[in-house]
């Protein structure tokens, strides 16, 4: 179901504010949806594209973007795994508390606990 228009603003808004100079920021967020499979096709797609470039920007060994990711922030190879094992256990607590879950919100603030972001 797609947001109100006045929502889809607010999220675009909101997003501008938490990437504003952090662009690693951007692609840890991007990494934790694409492991939980939630990361948009545009997104997904303009990463792909990238990778050359944010391996390079990183500085890392790799072959995709998220191996990058995960080189640069020295997360073991089982992080994408982890994270979607944690999403569903949030879930599982969610639906039970009567909570519907919200993968972005989930994601915010699983990269600012881990990567300490502001």
């Amino acid at each position: 179901m797609p947001l109100a228009p006045d929502r889809e603003m607010d999220m675009t808004t909101d997003l501008a504010v938490r990437y504003a100079g952090k662009p690693l920021l951007r692609l840890l967020d991007a990494y934790v949806l694409d492991a939980l499979g939630a990361l948009d096709e545009r997104t997904a797609r303009a990463n792909e594209e990238m990778a050359p470039k944010i391996i390079a920007a990183l500085n890392v060994s790799a072959s995709t973007w998220q191996q990058a990711i995960e080189a640069s922030m020295e997360m073991p190879p089982s992080s994408a795994q982890e994270l979607r094992v944690k999403w569903e256990q949030y879930v599982h607590e969610a639906l039970a508390a009567g909570v519907t879950p919200d993968v972005l919100a989930w994601t915010h603030k699983m990269v600012d606990v881990r990567f300490d972001q502001d």
